[in-house]
């Protein structure tokens, strides 16, 4: 991230965010963090399937190393009104080292109209489409290593946006059932489809910050004289390009404790053929189901399905993408296990053959998490993934199919 861009987003975001609500002398401070450090091997047989931020092709998050995850630092202030801020920031070593903020909002929480609840927030966020990125700062509570759908949402899919919502809470109507309407318009999300379109899906725990570039592989389809060679190897996919504003909206039900699901289409209206900054505004949509179900008092069961399409130029690149992944969750006393099955598919539409953006794949985690106590943990996670990128064949003696197996020791920590 450039310094430049860094002090926009400091002084517009964290100060116009948290400051406008502390200035209320009743302004309530809350700040809370967690992060972790990890040993991780891998099966690192051939150069080019370094992670993508080093410009390789491999899909997951890092090499054979030791060193420090993401830490994540989360502030709150509430005031003696129904407003409230929220920043979560982040140090992390990719894909670009260094200091940043994730998301950055404003609250508007009233009073309950007649058991409804009517909700706002202002700034740059995740939609909340995800049931398994429910822990603090947008991580998970269940590996270190996110989903293919939420790991390409933590690089691509943030807004600026202002978003609403109504809630009808079941308690309240003496039901079984909640239900939660969301909806919101956006900008600033206009190179979302890039990373997802040349890489395919990837796996990992990396969150792009807000104006954070990401590399990835400098393919020969978009090098000087290739078939898209104005795109540049690398995306920030928070740019604003051709001023036209997105929406998504969403349907969440929650039946008791028990069940909850979440249904939620995104389209951020770009326009494909404006180009701006070494940046090309794609025309990206998707259709999100997440569903979460308590099994017993020990057993969960997660899912999440993802279809979408993209498009850029004059239908110089146009794909289709979907990914899905089940996983399986148990909790006794201070141990947590889960097992994760991924699965995920780029589909090329296009004519354009010296561009092939055909992938496929899929994908096992096992994590195992021990509670040291209250602020400390450890754990085991071992990934295996194996996948197909056609346009890995670009380079001589570069293989399409990879096989990548990752084990990690890993120390957590939260204050």
């Amino acid at each position: 991230m450039s310094p430049p861009r860094l002090s926009v987003v400091l002084i517009s975001l964290t100060s116009t965010l948290l400051f406008s609500v502390s200035s209320s002398a009743s302004a309530q401070w809350s700040l809370s963090g967690r992060g972790e450090f990890y040993l991780n091997t891998q099966n690192d047989t051939a150069h080019y399937l370094a992670p993508w931020w080093q410009k390789g092709t491999g899909q997951l998050g890092y090499h054979t190393d030791a060193g420090a995850g993401p830490q994540y630092l989360v502030a709150q202030v509430e005031g003696n009104s129904a407003f409230s801020a929220t920043v979560h920031a982040q140090w992390h070593r990719a894909p670009e080292a260094g200091a940043g903020i994730t998301e950055a909002w404003l609250s508007w929480n009233p009073l309950p109209y007649s058991g409804y609840r009517v909700r706002g927030r202002m700034g740059m966020f995740y939609p909340a489409m995800s049931l398994e990125n429910t822990d603090l700062a947008w991580t998970s509570p269940y590996t270190s290593t996110f989903s293919a759908i939420n790991s390409w949402i933590a690089e691509e899919i943030k807004t600026r946006a202002v978003e609403f919502s109504v809630s009808r809470p079941g308690r309240f109507f003496n039901s079984d059932h909640s239900l939660q309407w969301v909806g919101a318009l956006f900008q600033g999300n206009d190179p979302a489809g890039s990373i997802l379109t040349w890489r395919g899906f990837a796996l990992h725990n990396l969150q792009t910050g807000i104006g954070e570039r990401v590399d990835f592989a400098n393919y020969p389809s978009i090098a000087a004289g290739g078939a898209v060679e104005l795109q540049p190897a690398w995306v920030e996919p928070n740019r604003e390009l051709d001023h036209k504003t997105g929406y998504y909206t969403g349907l969440h039900w929650q039946h008791q404790d028990q069940t909850e699901v979440r249904l939620y289409w995104y389209d951020n209206r770009g326009e494909p053929t404006t180009f701006k900054q070494g940046q090309y505004a794609w025309d990206s949509r998707f259709l999100s189901l997440a569903i979460q179900h308590q099994l017993t008092d020990q057993w969960r069961l997660l899912a999440q399905y993802l279809t979408g399409d993209t498009a850029m130029g004059q239908k110089v690149v146009v794909a289709d993408y979907r990914s899905n992944y089940l996983m399986l969750n148990y909790q006794q006393e201070q141990h947590s296990l889960s097992a994760r099955y991924d699965h995920f598919e780029v589909t090329d539409k296009d004519q354009t053959p010296a561009d092939d953006n055909n992938g496929k794949g899929h994908s096992w985690a096992i994590n195992w998490t021990y509670q040291l106590s209250e602020q400390l943990s450890l754990a085991l996670e071992h990934s295996n993934v194996r996948s197909v990128q056609p346009n890995r064949t670009q380079w001589p003696g570069w293989q399409a199919e990879a096989k990548q197996h990752s084990s990690s020791l890993i120390f957590g920590y939260r204050w």
